[in-house]
């Protein structure tokens, strides 16, 4: 199968994922059929009334939103992996999520209830800071970078921890799940920061296609043949740094995307930036997406966080890892 089917079946394997988000739930309104009805008929009964609100204000804002994080999350992890040339490499590596972790909790303590904001504030501040440690090593020690980044993201986090334990058991329990990566109670608005971050990061990536594999195959060698090695680093850093903020920003911590997606990426369409950025966008919808689907629907009446999920399926890849290495 040439490389164009496989992202044709990409794409087509990831519009039926959504659709099937769109349809299955914990509640029985909204299902294949009555969505057949609203598109055919429109909300021409009670019945399809209640359906298309379950449909305009609670599914299809989750599953945009949880496309969005997908594809943000999937495109800073390919970049990432190329520029530090580490498969392992993922956004969350830069201390990202523990600054938007801690400045969520501050926040939450000073008594504001919405922390999209705050916690965009504090992942944005702790890639900066990365980057002003580094600004002169990037492109000749990258492991710097990453031990910067694990550096500030342990002490965000211990500040973090000690922030929480003011918290009451109510107040508590709400504050873990966000930490944990969820989707629930997310609107138009939160799906109006993500999506247009993921377009604009996708072009922005995909215009990077052949820097990107000239740096696959060493910095010096790739500055030799014209590649301005610092500048792209920068960027492909930088950009990957602002997909995870908007990410934590909105719905928390979610693991592991950021890695698994490239990797099957390049398995399914190939190692050229050229096609493998596409492939890890749509792998990235799929993962999120159907995490989504089950932490929702795989226990009645109550919810996981995404972040659980994602969890377990990082788990079972790094032992399908290990036993391919082997």
């Amino acid at each position: 199968m040439s490389t164009l089917a496989r992202l044709i079946l990409l794409g087509v394997l990831t519009l039926a994922l959504l659709i099937i988000a769109v349809c299955v739930g914990p509640t029985s309104l909204l299902n294949f059929s009555s969505l057949w009805h609203l598109l055919r008929e429109g909300a021409s009964t009670p019945e399809l009334q209640r359906a298309s609100l379950v449909l305009w204000e609670l599914r299809l804002p989750r599953v945009f939103l949880a496309a969005g994080v997908g594809a943000n999350l999937a495109l800073g992890g390919l970049l990432l992996q190329a520029i530090f040339r580490n498969p392992l490499a993922e956004p969350y590596l830069l201390g990202l999520s523990s600054g938007g972790a801690l400045a969520a909790v501050l926040a939450l303590a000073a008594g504001m209830t919405s922390v999209t904001w705050p916690a965009l504030g504090g992942s944005l501040a702790v890639a900066l800071l990365v980057l002003l440690l580094c600004r002169h090593r990037v492109a000749s020690d990258l492991p710097s970078l990453l031990l910067a980044g694990v550096a500030l993201g342990a002490l965000a986090q211990a500040f973090t921890t000690a922030t929480i334990l003011r918290f009451n058991p109510e107040a508590l329990r709400g504050i873990l799940f966000w930490l944990m990566g969820s989707f629930a109670n997310q609107g138009w608005s939160a799906v109006a920061l993500v999506l247009p971050t993921a377009v604009i990061g996708f072009i922005f990536t995909l215009f990077l296609h052949r820097p990107l594999d000239l740096l696959a195959i060493g910095g010096e060698s790739a500055h030799h043949l014209g590649v301005p090695t610092h500048a792209v680093q920068i960027m492909g850093i930088a950009l990957a740094a602002a997909l995870a903020a908007v990410t934590v920003a909105v719905c928390g911590t979610i693991g592991f995307v950021g890695l698994m997606a490239p990797h099957l990426a390049r398995r399914v369409a190939g190692a050229p930036h050229a096609v493998s950025v596409p492939a890890s966008l749509l792998l990235g919808v799929m993962l999120t997406v159907g995490s989504d689907l089950v932490a929702r629907t795989l226990l009645v009446g109550t919810e996981l966080p995404v972040g659980v999920v994602t969890g377990a399926l990082g788990c079972m890849f790094f032992l399908a890892l290990l036993r391919q290495k082997r």
